[in-house]
């Protein structure tokens, strides 16, 4: 009896470990299995609007391919703790500016996501920490931040 006592309280610890680490592991994933790391594709659009948000903010692209026909391009960021680093907001983008980016796409055929590896104003700027790895800054991408710069021309859709 004794040793109930002293095991039901082991295996309450023990299972409420397991579930933390359970849930720790599924919060960080790779994008592999979501966007193909072989192929990089350019867009130039119409920013219709961006979600700054946990776990990956998104930014909505209106981009016209070379018939002129329209799709929604949505494209996937790191976290928002890691942009916020970055000099980040909800503001960095906002629904009338045309951007450029560069990334992986979706792995799903018929869809129009993209793993950016940067992001870049109508002015040709690029927006510190726009890449999936984070890694530009102000110093190393001509000293503007993610809100600042012209929000470029209104109405350009390719």
């Amino acid at each position: 009896m004794r040793r109930m006592f002293f095991l039901f309280p082991l295996a309450i610890v023990a299972a409420a470990s397991l579930q933390w680490f359970a849930a720790s592991v599924d919060a960080h994933h790779s994008e592999a299995p979501f966007y193909d790391s072989d192929k990089t594709v350019n867009i130039r659009g119409v920013v219709k609007s961006w979600v700054f948000r946990n776990p990956h903010p998104f930014l909505y692209v209106e981009v016209a391919d070379d018939k002129g026909v329209k799709n929604d391009w949505v494209l996937e960021f790191v976290g928002p703790v890691r942009l916020i680093k970055q000099g980040w907001s909800a503001k960095t983008f906002t629904p009338g500016e045309i951007v450029s980016a560069t990334g992986h796409p979706s792995r799903q055929p018929g869809t129009f996501g993209l793993s950016p590896l940067s992001v870049s104003r109508a002015d040709g700027s690029v927006i510190p920490g726009s890449g999936r790895s984070g890694g530009l800054t102000p110093e190393n991408s001509g000293g503007r931040g993610p809100g600042g710069g012209p929000g470029g021309g209104r109405g350009e859709n390719n």
